[in-house]
């Protein structure tokens, strides 16, 4: 027993060192990228602080692209550009993907996207001007051939599907046009009717778009002339009536610049959008009558971030310099909105796609 004495008392010294100084910090989840210049699929773990500790890597076939999530079976699509194809992954507890299968699609994806009853994974080809639509089976794998090719206008660069599960947008970057489609998800098929699609700016460029998680508003960040357009949705025809159109640019500058990416926090507090040339982050608060937004700064960041995300509990934001090779993480600071540099890390050559999932 008195032998055993010093271990037990550097135990709990050990212990008691741990609890005073936070050395247990807890993970918030795991963030993965798509390394497109490398031909890989990279993850990190996020931790409390902001943080990022590297998971690891796999190889993948070339031109790993766009990424969905499919949170509740916890799958993990990645659109391989080179390839023409979507692979399948599980991700373990720990965070690890696990290859479940693939499917060859008919072009080159830019935007991949789960639709909310899981049966369904549309796809959007920037080149080739259309919208796919493929069938999951009861593993989460797309199989056959697409079970709608949808012609759009030119361009389509995202497309995304209402909570409702009955609206479908398709903002399409070459011809300033937003198509507004009703979404049948039994059968998968997006309408040829096109009675609520509207025209964007003449040279804006609508490119991506996040739903405010409680207001009827729609956020479209053009690519074009770098600016943020607000939309109200209306809850039954998914018609959208434009509020507002604000610069993601300080007004001084005078440099090229061109718009990539936007989110919004959790809560529905705070906008961000990815500036490509003033290489910033744009940050906008939201007021909560009007789903309007108020600009709040611009926050420098990777070279060239065409790709970044905000953690599930909102309190991280991280992006992707395509140009630089790594990413970065900032704090949200909920009350102002301002972000924080918390961490960056390598993590290969064009990066150009993040989500984050958080740890069960």
């Amino acid at each position: 027993m008195f032998r055993l004495l010093p271990f037990i008392l550097i135990g709990v010294v050990l212990i008691s060192f741990q609890h005073l100084f936070g050395e247990e910090v807890k993970s918030l989840g795991t963030v993965y990228i798509s390394v497109g210049g490398d031909n890989k699929l990279a993850w990190f773990n996020l931790d409390e602080n902001g943080k990022l500790q590297k998971g690891g890597e796999i190889m993948t076939d070339a031109g790993p692209g766009p990424i969905a999530i499919n949170h509740k079976q916890k799958i993990l699509y990645l659109g391989i550009r080179g390839a023409k194809s979507i692979s399948a992954y599980k991700l373990s507890n720990k965070g690890t993907p696990e290859f479940l299968g693939g499917n060859p699609i008919f072009g080159n994806p830019v935007y991949l996207t789960i639709d909310p009853s899981k049966k369904w994974i549309l796809t959007s080809h920037y080149a080739e001007g259309k919208v796919g639509v493929y069938k999951l089976d009861e593993k989460g794998i797309p199989v056959g051939e697409a079970v709608q090719i949808l012609e759009t206008s030119k361009n389509p660069h995202s497309v995304r599907i209402d909570k409702s599960n009955k609206i479908v947008y398709i903002p399409n970057t070459g011809a300033d046009k937003i198509f507004v489609r009703n979404w049948d998800a039994a059968k998968g098929l997006i309408s040829d009717e096109t009675t609520n699609d509207i025209h964007s700016k003449k040279g804006s460029g609508p490119r991506h778009f996040a739903f405010h998680p409680i207001l009827p508003e729609v956020y479209f960040v053009n690519e074009k002339n770098s600016t943020v357009s607000v939309f109200e949705k209306d809850e039954i025809t998914g018609k959208l009536n434009h509020l507002q159109t604000l610069s993601t640019l300080p007004q001084n500058y005078q440099g090229p610049n061109t718009c990539a990416d936007i989110h919004t926090t959790p809560n529905g507090k705070f906008v961000y959008a990815s500036n490509r040339g003033h290489n910033s982050i744009a940050g906008y608060r939201v007021d909560a009558g009007s789903g309007k937004l108020e600009a709040i700064e611009q926050t420098a960041t990777e070279k060239t971030p065409r790709a970044f995300n905000i953690d599930p509990t909102g309190r991280f934001l991280v992006v992707a310099g395509q140009d630089s090779g790594k990413i970065a993480v900032f704090k949200i600071d909920n009350q102002t909105g301002e972000l924080t540099s918390t961490d960056s890390a390598e993590v290969g050559k064009g990066p150009v796609w993040i989500e984050i999932v958080a740890r069960p």
